[in-house]
């Protein structure tokens, strides 16, 4: 049977779902993106490669699931655990992506040949959702939040980009941007002081979306290492 590969990519304790635009009885369904391994390639590189073309960005593949899922009499799905390791999915061939999280796991309609696979990956979700809660570092212009971001993947941390809402605040003020990551306090500290930001650790957040807006400081907040 010829190897089909899809890949699990996992951010902050949630999974990136896609959905079908076609064949006309897949649209509108959800799978995890990947596609056919090429003659002369591994499933390693056949994954890299479909992610690459699908999304617009790189993965890390850190682990396969044990679980298989044969489709027909021809094709066998295995699906590789994997981190984002450059830049962020964008839909291209699909009409919409998700980030679910293991309670969100079946609020959409899987394609058959994804379903063998909720169990495995819910488990790991669950695994992940019970470590430490995420710290979060505020910064006031996009281009930074998302080098610190870059900087921090691809030190094998997980981060994402979001924009803050600060309590208090009107729709039409200039909003900061967050950057939410796995990384040690002391990792963000010489970051954020390197790009004129914040951390904000009054109230750490478990995962995106729903982040809590934090409190909007009377006064600019800065951390220096000793000596500076």
């Amino acid at each position: 049977m010829q190897q089909v590969v899809g890949a699990a990519i996992v951010r902050h304790a949630r999974v990136l779902a896609a959905r079908r635009t076609t064949p006309p009885e897949a649209a509108g369904r959800w799978e995890l993106p990947g596609g056919k391994v090429e003659v002369g390639e591994t499933p390693l590189g056949a994954i890299e490669r479909e992610v690459a073309e699908e999304l617009g960005c790189d993965i890390e593949v850190t682990e396969w699931l044990r679980s298989q899922s044969v489709i027909g009499d021809s094709y066998v799905l295995i699906v590789a655990l994997a981190r984002l390791s450059r830049g962020e999915p964008e839909a291209s061939e699909h009409d919409e992506l998700r980030w679910l999280s293991r309670d969100e796991l079946h609020d959409v309609d899987w394609l058959e040949p994804d379903r063998p696979f909720l169990a495995e990956l819910a488990h790991h979700l669950g695994q992940l959702g019970e470590t430490a809660p995420l710290l979060r570092a505020i910064l006031f212009d996009e281009d930074d939040a998302r080098a610190v971001a870059q900087r921090l993947t691809r030190d094998g941390f997980e981060a994402s980009v979001l924009r803050e809402p600060f309590q208090g605040e009107d729709d039409d003020e200039d909003h900061p941007w967050a950057v939410l990551t796995d990384a040690p306090e002391l990792v963000l500290e010489v970051l954020v002081d390197d790009f004129d930001g914040w951390l904000d650790l009054d109230e750490p957040v478990a995962a995106p979306p729903g982040v809590t807006p934090v409190e909007l400081p009377t006064q600019p907040k800065r951390l220096h290492r000793d000596g500076t």
